[in-house]
């Protein structure tokens, strides 16, 4: 008896192993048909949406973009929409689309990780290519919106393009709001708790310090830290400093020695 047992166990662990080496094997296939899954179901409730609310969507999802579990979809009643996900992109789980005469033009291999909401309030949103936005992001836009390609963010950032303000003393400032673009351009950083606010516009190869408000210019090349953020100092970037190398101390590079002709014998 002990031994029909012991021999029925190892039955269970091979059986076990198979089934185990099968799935990992086929686990490819399978992730695939997930997200095939996932991406059809993604614009399925998009046009349902939009035909329910009598509101429009422009859908153009690249066939591989993958999307994550628990994602909402609220479309506005009467509202005309653009949604565009380039090749090789990635939606995280829980992201949340709010869509109210919102433009989304994603590119390729973007990122957008889980809890990141994007409330687009009559606004265009363009992030050129290759960008991550990390977990909890909020993007709201209402004017405009551009980071360009490989501009990335930590965790809980937020990018808005509007504000608030008061006039009388009775009315709700918060049906007060003006707009101006937020403009980014290639391969920033922008750190954790950071604000984008309106008419901020970052160079290329810049840091944002974290739980800092950009509201004003940063030129290329510069970290800027704060509230509001200020310019705290150029950065050392590597490919600069190489390229001083090779200039000479007046601050220019120095003209190439002359060559000396051969004398020819008569």
């Amino acid at each position: 008896m002990q031994d029909g047992g012991g021999t029925g166990v190892e039955g269970a662990k091979a059986l076990a192993w198979k089934a185990l080496t099968w799935a990992k094997r086929h686990e490819p296939e399978g992730a695939r048909a997930i997200y095939r899954a996932r991406r059809a179901a993604f614009i399925a409730r998009l046009k349902l949406q939009a035909a329910w609310n009598n509101a429009q969507v422009d859908i153009d999802v690249a066939p591989d973009v993958r999307f994550g579990k628990d994602i909402a979809i609220t479309v506005w009643p009467g509202s005309r929409n653009v949604v565009r996900i380039g090749p090789g992109s990635r939606i995280g789980n829980r992201v949340l689309f709010i869509l109210n005469d919102g433009r989304i033009n994603l590119g390729d291999n973007v990122e957008v990780r889980r809890d990141t909401t994007f409330m687009m309030w009559g606004g265009s949103l363009e992030l050129a290519g290759e960008n991550i936005l990390s977990w909890g992001n909020v993007i709201h836009c209402a004017s405009s919106i551009r980071l360009g390609r490989m501009t990335s963010t930590n965790e809980f950032v937020t990018i808005v393009d509007s504000s608030h303000y008061f006039t009388t003393p009775d009315e709700f400032f918060y049906n007060n709001a003006k707009t101006g673009p937020i403009e980014v351009g290639v391969n920033t950083w922008i750190c954790s708790k950071a604000t984008l606010a309106r008419n901020a516009k970052i160079g290329d190869h810049c840091i944002i310090a974290g739980n800092s408000i950009v509201s004003g210019e940063v030129p290329s090349g510069h970290l800027a830290s704060g509230v509001p953020a200020k310019v705290v100092r150029e950065l050392e970037l590597p490919w600069k400093k190489s390229a001083l190398e090779h200039v000479g101390p007046e601050g220019v590079a120095p003209a190439p020695r002359p060559r000396r002709r051969k004398s020819s014998s008569a």
